[in-house]
């Protein structure tokens, strides 16, 4: 199966998402027995993996359960959306708001899924109680469920492989070794509140990179970077890593939500091993790239 890069489009929306660079960051990946992701997010590195055994895991249980659906039960996954968006279509605005006040008593992954489809930039904002708060974007009605069952039927192929676990990043990781290779795209440090309760530690964080190196195991990380003028500076200690180098991801969603400016986002990429080639860092050398999956 061969899909061309420009027509594969999100399954999940997802602050921070590695979408645009996939293809690129995915070139620097070994030929390891397996693949790990324990900041899953919106998987966008998933389909260009290049190693079909993978573990991908977060500590967001609707996100995880979200996952799990879409990998088997793609079908049902467009059905439920399909629900919601057609009465969103003949009912109005209120729709979004009944689903928001269920999916925050239930945290039902199906409401997750239309929720960050329909409200404001697709931007995932939880209060300081643990609620969905972001409001619905009313200039867009959200994607077409014909055209989203689409979407949804190729990332469930993509996965298929996959196995998601619902578990914090040192869990996931714990049984890594010489044979696997790691992609890390963790929060900010300091980063809590946004999604859960559970603050990111740096110092904790750093900890564990050590141990992968202990142990062998190859990894890419996306960290720190730059957005406009501020900027997110968490250097990793010199000798935990081989290689330092940075590429544009995108804009920032939270310039755009505020309508201040666009501000553009560049992050440090570091590897614990020696790549082959530096990064490039245009986006628009990305999009032409094939995905083959036999």
């Amino acid at each position: 199966m061969i899909i061309p890069r420009n027509i594969l489009e999100p399954v999940i929306k997802w602050s921070g998402s590695k979408r645009l660079v996939a293809p690129e960051l995915c070139r620097y990946i070994s030929n390891q027995k397996r693949y790990i992701e324990p900041f899953i997010g919106g998987g966008s590195m998933l389909p260009f993996r290049q190693i079909p055994k993978a573990v991908a895991s977060d500590i967001i249980p609707e996100l995880v359960r979200l996952w799990n659906q879409i990998k088997t039960n793609p079908e049902q996954v467009a059905d439920e959306y399909k629900n919601r968006w057609d009465r969103l279509q003949s009912d109005g605005h209120g729709v979004f708001y009944e689903v928001r006040d269920s999916f925050n008593k239930t945290k039902n992954e199906f409401d997750f899924l239309f929720l960050t489809r329909t409200c404001v930039n697709g931007l995932i904002r939880y209060n300081n109680n643990g609620e969905f708060n972001n409001s619905m974007h009313k200039n867009r009605p959200g994607i077409n469920p014909k055209s989203f069952k689409e979407i949804i039927l190729k990332w469930s192929y993509f996965i298929k492989d996959v196995e998601f676990r619902e578990c914090d990043y040192r869990e996931t990781l714990a049984d890594a070794n010489k044979n696997d290779f790691v992609f890390l795209d963790p929060p900010y440090g300091g980063t809590k509140d946004r999604y859960t309760k559970t603050e990111f530690v740096l110092e904790q964080f750093y900890c564990e990179l050590e141990r992968l190196n202990s142990v062998g195991a190859k990894w890419i990380l996306t960290f720190d970077g730059v957005a406009g003028s501020r900027e997110y500076d968490y250097q990793l200690p010199k000798e935990i890593f081989l290689h330092k180098t940075e590429i544009k991801t995108g804009n920032s969603p939270f310039t755009k939500i505020m309508k201040t400016t666009v501000d553009a986002v560049y992050e440090s990429v570091y590897f614990n091993f020696k790549p082959t080639a530096e990064l490039r860092t245009d986006v628009n050398q990305y999009v032409s790239q094939e995905l083959v999956f036999v």
